[in-house]
């Protein structure tokens, strides 16, 4: 079984002692391990100059400023493979690190829009690769409703017409809707969260989901 791990740029600073962290995990319980990167530092000198690019250029400017974080996370002794296809990506070890840029331009039905972003991005990957689901790493508890209380279940339908402002892109509760997906978001800055979630125990998260029955 893959395990889709999308890897928030917030967490630069700790993000390869986050994937030592996983690494040795999937080693010892013979798990594999998709780790996704987000966009994070390198994104934003893009968003800064988007009004002078078409948003073409700019959607393909920050998939490649994915591929900019993922590079950084392999630069470490673990010598963690980054893979650029889906096909490498199931004939992947017990983890690897994937670059998208190829992967969406063989498959270019992603919205070239600001509403999509890595969130979307592993969702989409996650789908190509035969899974349901998604763990969204990032640097907060997960989604808060109007009264900063953290959110720990909502289906995609409601995060839409609540029109919540939360820590996933625009586009992403749509997507999980049109293709009865799910995603659970937790905080790297507590490494055992991402364990519970995996092993499936109770934790501080928020789980995304489709339908009811997820």
């Amino acid at each position: 079984m893959k395990i889709i791990i999308k890897l928030g740029g917030s967490l630069l600073a700790k993000g390869r002692e986050l994937l030592r962290f996983l690494s040795d995990y999937a080693k010892k319980n013979v798990l594999s391990f998709v780790i996704i990167p987000g966009g994070g530092p390198f994104v934003e000198p893009i968003k800064k100059f988007s009004d002078r690019i078409s948003d073409d250029t700019a959607h393909w400017m920050a998939v490649l400023a994915m591929h900019q974080y993922g590079l950084f996370l392999a630069d470490d002794e673990l010598d963690i493979p980054l893979v650029e296809s889906v096909e490498e990506l199931k004939n992947a070890g017990h983890i690897c690190i994937v670059l998208p840029y190829k992967i969406l331009k063989d498959d270019d039905c992603l919205p070239h829009t600001w509403d999509v972003t890595s969130d979307t991005i592993a969702a989409f990957i996650a789908r190509e690769s035969g899974e349901k689901s998604f763990i969204k790493v990032t640097d907060v508890d997960g989604i808060l409703n109007e009264n900063g209380i953290l959110i720990k279940r909502i289906n995609a339908k409601e995060l839409i017409e609540q029109e919540l402002k939360g820590c996933v892109d625009a586009e992403l509760p749509r997507f999980l809707l049109q293709n009865k997906m799910s995603c659970v978001i937790v905080n790297g800055n507590v490494p055992k969260r991402i364990i519970d979630v995996i092993e499936g125990q109770e934790t501080l998260c928020t789980k995304l989901v489709s339908n009811s029955e997820n």
